[in-house]
């Protein structure tokens, strides 16, 4: 048995905004969109939209993780800090860290936190 692909699901109230959001701030492009359902994407990482379930109270997002999503290199993780740093709510600047990683982090539209990393430029 192999795992293949994680593609998370994330609860929007506003399909439209978060939609912007991730096409206008992070450069995904969307594959489909509905009032309940996107489907987004940008190289190999996929991310997919939904509306709050009908059967329960929305509360916003109770997600309490965050996603990481790699990069290639140190440098790609620069380029994309320099692109949404002013664009998006940041929860930490750009930095490299003990474990090895040159990352950033930042919350979406709906308050769920993103990272982006890569090795850092001293272990890469």
């Amino acid at each position: 048995m192999t795992f293949k692909t994680l593609a998370p699901i994330l609860t929007t109230d506003d399909m439209d905004r978060s939609v912007r959001f991730y096409v206008d701030v992070l450069g995904f492009t969307c594959g489909m969109q509905t009032p309940g359902y996107s489907s987004l994407y940008r190289d190999g990482v996929r991310i997919m939209l939904g509306a709050p379930n009908a059967q329960r109270e929305w509360r916003g997002p109770n997600f309490t993780g965050q996603l990481y999503i790699g990069l290639e290199t140190a440098v790609d993780v620069d380029a994309l800090w320099v692109s949404v740093k002013d664009r998006a709510d940041v929860t930490y600047a750009v930095e490299d860290f003990d474990y090895g990683a040159h990352e950033f982090g930042i919350r979406d539209d709906n308050g769920y936190s993103l990272a982006f990393g890569a090795p850092s430029k001293t272990t890469s």
